[in-house]
């Protein structure tokens, strides 16, 4: 295991890190503390949807999904050779 000392002027790839343990472990140490992002978490609330709203996201889904099906039939149909 060799005792690699670059000086990090700019990011890491990703593809470095996976190759080089000694880079990434350097690479680790130059990150921040995420000790700020912990007040963070519980900030958010935990509001659920309303019905409505879930209501009106299901129909919403439901004509995306449907309504070129139907048109494509339609299509379909009034292509269709008349015996």
């Amino acid at each position: 295991m060799s005792s690699l000392q670059l000086p990090l002027r700019e990011p890491l790839s990703p593809e470095l890190a996976l190759v080089s343990p000694e880079l990434a472990a350097q690479a680790r140490r130059l990150l921040p503390d995420p000790g700020w992002l912990a007040p963070l978490a519980g900030t958010e609330s935990a509001a659920r949807p309303a019905q409505l709203q879930t209501l009106v996201l299901g129909l919403t889904c439901f004509l995306l999904t449907v309504t070129p099906l139907v048109l494509t039939l339609l299509a379909m149909r009034t292509h269709a050779p008349h015996h």
